[in-house]
């Protein structure tokens, strides 16, 4: 357990950083409804020549994204025809599903918390389902509601992604129990007339901020049905808070599912206090990792980059030391990384191997400075 004493002033900070109310949070598209494929591209004559894709949308006979897939006809290249047919579709963009939105409460039976839950759901596309689950931590003391930009995109790619709004108090806070409430989200969609029948709970992801990351991992360590976790800057420590109550999670590192973490150093020290302190941040969750693990780290980010909306952010976002990254470009490529994350874990889809650590990944990421991508 590393040496709370020496973090207190640091977490009572934290318990500043964050944005408080649990209620809509107007982040913004970021682009995210281009590139949705339109029909059938069938000709008049009655061939099956698929007409011009690109980002203009226009897929083949199959009308899947036009951005990717041109499937209905010959096609051309990525920008004029539709793109090859063996494409994945563009994890920057929006996936092919409709979406729909429940926003409920439920009593977690192990802790006896009351907690909000915030869930997005696919309505129609490709596949019928059951669908993957995917549950949200929220960052120390963050609305929940500050991530729906992340739940909206997981669902138009075919997830039941849902936020968990469990307590996170200044004082005496139990982690533990924290991300046993996180998992109970699971229960929640199994048991949920409208997401039971289409939620396939025991093929799961967990994901998070700050704390929400940490819970994250904490939760796979112990519920069997997290097939795969990826963290957005966890941070790896807790105020005045027992070992048994607030485990060091980096600790129990290696887990046996797959493993990714985006994370920052930009506040890894010095500013008024550290936000993510390198004692406790992403880096020291990847470093006892095995494979298959990826690294992300935003270059120029901070630790609320992360965050839908740093306007209802509140006052305390600026003790963090400053983003020189355009905020955008760290939610465009976090929620990028995400979905590629679970369609490759979760649904086996090795094709998103590219926008992980591959040729794509590379080309607008690392070759555009905005980040620096490990893997094993």
């Amino acid at each position: 357990m590393k040496n709370r004493n020496t973090l207190l002033f640091s977490f009572f900070l934290g318990a500043l950083i964050g944005c408080s109310g649990d209620g809509p949070s107007g982040a913004d598209d970021d682009g995210l409804t281009e590139g949705v494929g339109t029909g059938s591209a069938t000709t008049a004559s009655g061939d099956t020549t698929a007409a011009g894709g690109g980002m203009t949308g226009m897929g083949g006979a199959s009308g899947t994204v036009g951005s990717t897939v041109g499937s209905g006809g010959a096609g051309g290249d990525a920008g004029t025809g539709g793109g090859p047919v063996d494409a994945a579709p563009d994890p920057e963009l929006a996936g092919p599903y409709t979406t729909a939105v429940i926003d409920e409460s439920f009593t977690v039976s192990s802790t006896g918390s009351t907690v909000d839950v915030h869930a997005v759901y696919p309505t129609a596309g490709p596949d019928a389902g059951p669908y993957p689950v995917v549950v949200l931590g929220r960052g120390f003391t963050i609305s929940a509601r500050q991530y729906d930009s992340y739940l909206d995109h997981l669902a138009s790619f075919g997830y039941v992604a849902l936020s968990v709004a469990y307590p996170t108090p200044l004082f005496g806070p139990n982690h533990v129990e924290n991300a046993e409430e996180l998992a109970a989200g699971l229960d929640w969609a199994a048991g949920h007339p409208t997401l039971g029948p289409i939620a396939d709970e025991m093929n799961a992801g967990s994901t998070g901020h700050s704390l929400g990351g940490k819970l994250a991992v904490l939760a796979a360590t112990f519920d069997s049905r997290i097939a795969a976790v990826i963290a957005l800057d966890p941070v790896d420590g807790a105020m005045s808070c027992s070992p048994q109550n607030c485990p060091d999670v980096s600790a129990l590192m290696p887990i046996s599912i797959p493993t990714g973490f985006i994370g920052e150093t930009t506040d890894a020290t010095g500013g008024f206090q550290s936000c993510a302190p390198a004692a406790e941040n992403f880096e020291t969750f990847y470093a006892g990792t095995s494979s298959p693990s990826l690294s992300v780290e935003v270059l120029g980010a901070n630790h609320v980059s992360f965050v839908d909306d740093l306007q209802t952010c509140g006052l305390a976002c600026s003790f963090c030391n400053p983003a020189t990254a355009m905020q955008e470009d760290v939610r465009r490529l976090s929620r990028a990384m995400m979905v590629a994350f679970f369609e490759r874990h979760l649904r086996g889809d090795t094709r998103y191997d590219a926008f992980l650590d591959g040729a794509e990944a590379q080309s607008r990421y690392v070759n555009s400075g905005l980040a620096v991508i490990l893997s094993k």
